[in-house]
């Protein structure tokens, strides 16, 4: 068959894509039927190698992604810079470019830099997917002769069905990689509970964020007692380096983060005036991506630090938010067994509640930054030293805000201990979706395997939406909480948050549903656990909502002054009678 068929005469056409789609269907590997695509194209175009390149949607780069063809091993693993026009042409046009004079030719330099005598001619055609350019293909060397124009009408065929199974190969490593992220993050907030020691837990969570990012070359770095920064574990790093330890971070691109506070990337640290020059000697591959590790009071302890990736793509910001969320992750964990190797230390129960004490005294939010969308306070009163109550914030894309508030049954170092796995989990999830109930659902097939002795949460989830002014909330057998309207003689100054909902850990496969309900300015939610309105006295009568809610129809000029007089009271109530169990409070008025 003559291939220039295919642009006359549309029967022929449809017979061979009909048969290259068959084989697609055939076929249940994406990266294979890829393959198979791009090896059928080569045979027909009867060219010596066919190369496929991906764009970098953040950097622009154009970047190896496979080859078919002799000529196909010398560009593993290259990228062409996004400032390069063959970049440019790649993410900007849709029009295909050959050359059959390539060695005078401007217009394909880079891959002529790479195989140099050996490229003959060459033929450029752009992938494009919705409206968006996603990647190009190059044949490389035509072994009947020169590529002519009517090549490039063929090929701009063909890009089509490269581009389908493309988004098809994509779509699918992007849920692969979504599922892979969520996991390292579960993996890493558990570990807490397989390592008793600070060298334990490093190395776990070294080699989670090693097989998360494809990297042969990661380290952890930590400042000591003295105030130095030393290497603590490391995979791929130098055993005299990281003997040695210590880590200088002037005019460098750590003493950048020290300054900045801000995590970095770069896409060639060769060509990047933050690294100096020696530095660019122990680098096999250029991208390189590091974030700083946050102690208790927002102090830089540490950084985390990745380079040598096994695929050779340069780093992204997509890269650098997962980076900083392990990062996150590591300080917590690196806190909570610093703190429990301390505690070991001390030969008295007394000092090692406190350690467990100021641990999640460390976790609670105590700031809420919000664009002045509302104003909120909080506060937790455990009964003993350990409460096994907390709430928590946190902000998410696009005016979006998670509020907790949630229950550990029993008290005590088991309650304080699950309690920070169960909001390392919660906090998980909520980082990767906004949907309450199915937060929940995820948060509790773990809780459910981790939970021991029968312990169970009740936590209460709410996602504010401030601009569209809605709650939407999903419970797992938590009390009701209030949406306060403005103070009105009305009877229906409160509305009751609720959805029934089985506790976290309490059965392995519950389900949970969402409630949505709209605010409005001036409007207060009042998030609490059990331990405000059953408060008793020494006359045993407990507290019980009625007074709480006599409470709320006062006006306030702000949340900090609603909750003193809410915890105030229920002192007041109690008297000399003992606390039996912990007092949390989170509120938030709407500005």
């Amino acid at each position: 068959m003559d291939i220039y068929d295919l642009i006359n005469e549309p029967e022929k056409r449809l017979e061979v894509f009909s048969d290259i789609i068959k084989k697609m269907n055939n076929i249940g590997d994406y990266e294979e039927t890829l393959v198979n695509i791009l090896s059928e194209i080569k045979n027909i175009m009867l060219t010596d190698t066919i190369l496929l390149y991906l764009i970098d949607q953040e950097l622009y780069n154009l970047n190896y992604e496979m080859s078919i063809g002799a000529l196909g091993s010398k560009f593993f693993g290259s990228i062409i810079d996004g400032e390069k026009p063959l970049s440019v042409r790649a993410y900007t046009t849709s029009a295909a470019l050959y050359s059959n004079d390539t060695q005078e030719d401007s217009a394909f330099i880079p891959i002529k830099e790479i195989l140099g005598d050996d490229l003959k001619n060459i033929l450029f055609v752009p992938l494009k997917a919705r409206k968006k350019n996603i990647g190009a293909l190059f044949l490389i060397n035509r072994k009947d002769g020169k590529f002519v124009e009517n090549d490039t009408v063929i090929m701009s065929f063909f890009s089509s069905i490269v581009s389908l199974a493309l988004i098809n190969k994509m779509t699918y490593d992007k849920g692969q990689s979504r599922a892979y992220e969520v996991g390292a993050l579960y993996e890493m907030s558990v570990s807490i509970n397989k390592c008793e020691t600070i060298e334990d837990i490093l190395n776990n969570n070294i080699s989670i964020v090693c097989e998360a990012f494809e990297a042969h070359r990661v380290s952890i770095i930590l400042k000591d007692e003295k105030g130095m920064f030393r290497f603590k574990a490391g995979i791929g790093i130098d055993e005299e380096v990281l003997k040695y330890g210590v880590i200088t971070t002037e005019d460098n691109v750590l003493g950048e983060i020290l300054k900045t506070g801000k995590s970095v990337y770069s896409v060639s640290v060769s060509k990047d005036y933050r690294f100096k020059p020696n530095k660019t000697l122990r680098y096999t591959r250029d991208s390189f991506i590091a974030s700083p590790l946050i102690g208790k009071d927002d102090d830089i302890i540490g950084f985390l630090c990745a380079t040598e990736r096994n695929v050779n793509k340069a780093f992204n910001l997509s890269n650098l938010m997962l980076l900083e969320m392990l990062a996150q992750q590591i300080s917590e964990n690196y806190m909570h067994v610093f703190l429990s190797e301390e505690s070991k230390i001390k030969k008295s129960l007394t000092e090692e509640i406190n350690y467990t004490e100021q641990l999640q005294k460390s976790i609670l939010p105590s700031e809420f930054p919000n664009k002045k969308l509302f104003d909120v306070a909080a506060t937790s009163i455990p009964s003993k030293h350990i409460g096994g109550d907390f709430y928590d914030y946190m902000k998410l894309k696009e005016g979006k805000y998670v509020l907790v508030m949630a229950d550990v049954s029993g008290k005590g170092l088991n309650a304080g201990f699950f309690m920070v796995m169960t909001r390392s989990i919660l906090r998980v999830y909520a980082s990767q979706m906004d949907n309450p109930a199915k937060i929940l659902e995820q948060t509790n097939k773990h809780i459910f395997y981790d939970s021991k002795k029968g312990m169970f949460v009740t936590c209460f989830l709410a996602i504010v939406d401030t601009k569209n002014k809605t709650i939407t909330y999903s419970n797992a057998g938590h009390i009701p909480q209030y949406l306060v309207k403005k103070p009105s003689v009305n009877e229906d100054y409160i509305t009751e948050m609720y959805i029934g909902g089985k506790p976290l850990g309490f059965v392995e496969n519950p389900s949970y549903k969402n409630k949505k309900i709209s605010y409005e300015k001036s409007d207060t939610i009042v998030m609490f656990t059990d331990g405000v309105t059953e408060t008793f006295n020494e006359n045993n009568e407990e507290y019980g909502e009625s007074k709480l809610k006599d409470i709320l129809k006062n006006e306030y000029d702000n949340s900090s002054e609603l909750l003193k007089d809410i915890v105030d009271e229920t002192i007041y109530f109690r008297a000399d009678a003992p606390q039996f169990d912990d007092i949390t409070l989170l509120i938030a008025k709407f500005l």
